[in-house]
């Protein structure tokens, strides 16, 4: 397993903090014939410094899942001012992508395994009419939610506990224990904003957790109805996994923090 490379004699390594509308890629993954946020961003790359470098991300996000908070590394050999390097890649980078700033990291810094914690958001459109603003960026729910009962019913996932119940099936091989620290549900205009702040998330966890908070509500199941479906352990006991467009990386944090770090801004 990969977990402490280094950039090596007369190489420096550097995090970028990565905004992408997820709309139009396949996903953050390389892959065969798809437009993918790390395929344009490691081509961006070559493009400015003539150097193949392969970028490492905090996680990896689907199909239509967007990022305000993005973090990935790589090693670059010569130097190169940070300023430079966010302008010169964005100046290459469709505008559906942004690098926000740039970080001179220590040699051993991973992107995925030093991360201490993730925070993503979910929308939630909660309107009897559609919004085109809200269009591939949020889940449109035209009946009235209820706040109270959402946020309720997502205590009973505070701290740790086995989420195989809000998993996809494929993931459940490397461990299905995790630990969210926060949970905040508020509205702001038609939009409902569910906040997650934990160590680490399984495959499509957030908007299984998202669906199944909508189901219950839909259903007027009494909150400590989330108990059992944790207890369970069985995707098939919570609600239907909500849209990928409705998910956000908002932030991923480290210790010491990136901000303590050089950087572009």
């Amino acid at each position: 397993m990969e977990r402490r490379n280094r950039a090596g004699p007369g190489g420096a390594r550097i995090a970028l903090l990565i905004q992408y509308d997820g709309t139009a890629f396949d996903g953050w993954q390389l892959q065969s014939g798809g437009r993918t946020v790390q395929g344009v961003i490691e081509n961006a790359l070559f493009t400015l410094t003539r150097q193949k470098a392969r970028l490492t991300a905090s996680g990896r996000t689907d199909s239509g899942v967007h990022a305000l908070g993005q973090v990935a590394h790589f090693d670059c050999y010569g130097g190169i001012a940070l300023e430079r390097l966010c302008a010169g890649l964005n100046g290459i980078i469709e505008r559906d992508a942004a690098v926000v700033n740039a970080y001179r990291v220590p040699d051993g810094f991973h992107a995925r395994y030093d991360a201490v914690a993730r925070e993503y958001t979910y929308l939630i459109y909660n309107h009897p009419q559609r919004s085109p603003f809200a269009n591939r960026r949020a889940m449109w729910v035209r009946q009235p939610l209820d706040l109270g009962r959402m946020r309720e019913s997502a205590s009973y996932l505070l701290g740790q506990h086995d989420f195989r119940s809000f998993c996809k099936r494929t993931s459940a091989g490397g461990g299905t224990v995790r630990n969210i620290e926060k949970i905040g549900i508020h509205k702001t205009g038609g939009l409902i904003v569910i906040n997650i702040r934990g160590n680490a998330f399984l495959h499509h966890m957030v908007r299984s957790i998202a669906g199944t908070l909508v189901a219950m509500d839909r259903e007027r199941r009494p909150p400590r109805d989330m108990a059992a479906i944790l207890e369970r352990g069985d995707r098939d006991a919570g609600g239907a996994t909500a849209p990928a467009w409705g998910l956000y990386l908002k932030k991923v944090e480290y210790d010491p923090p990136l901000s303590s770090m050089e950087s572009a801004f």
